[in-house]
């Protein structure tokens, strides 16, 4: 079993996302979401949080650390297409893209503590390079909506394997 700690403090990185949110969103009061299936590679959270009382270590470490891993490659990609576009957001997803990377490292080093089988993460599929600001906003809100959501899930992963770990 990997120390408590360690699982508290993957929860304690993943809400030091939360403030991000709102910093991009920002950026697009006012505009609506529009293509939800704009990023087809992403994880989809298919799960209730009554499913959260049956997760397991070994398999749950893995998969966060996968998806996270997924996560990354998008912000990178949208990075690359914020800086063609001189978008406001390029110097958060820098930001971002740190703080993923040492969630990432921080579940690796979690994966060989407990011996879990490691994930391949393949090659996302991207959308179309966004061809006006207005599909670069829209890009950005999507993803950022998506990682939201994704990290509210993996925060109460992290709590119930940590209690799983202490009983």
């Amino acid at each position: 079993m990997p120390p408590a700690t360690d699982l508290r403090a993957g929860g304690i990185l993943s809400r030091h996302f939360y403030p991000f949110g709102p910093l991009f969103q920002n950026d697009h009061k006012g505009e609506p979401v529009i293509d939800h299936h704009r990023f087809k590679s992403l994880p989809a959270i298919n799960s209730r949080a009554n499913d959260l009382s049956s997760l397991e270590l070994k398999p749950t470490l893995s998969q966060l650390q996968a998806d996270f891993k997924t996560f990354e490659h998008h912000f990178e990609w949208l990075n690359k297409v914020s800086q063609k576009h001189h978008h406001s957001s390029a110097s958060k997803l820098g930001e971002m893209i740190t703080h993923i990377k040492s969630l990432n490292s921080l579940l690796q080093r979690q994966i060989q503590q407990v011996d879990a089988p490691r994930i391949i993460v393949p090659p996302p599929s991207f959308p179309p390079q966004p061809s006006s600001q207005w599909e670069m906003n829209q890009s950005s809100q999507v993803l950022l909506q998506r990682f939201r959501l994704f990290c509210d899930w993996a925060v109460r992963a992290f709590l119930s394997l940590k209690s799983k770990t202490q009983a």
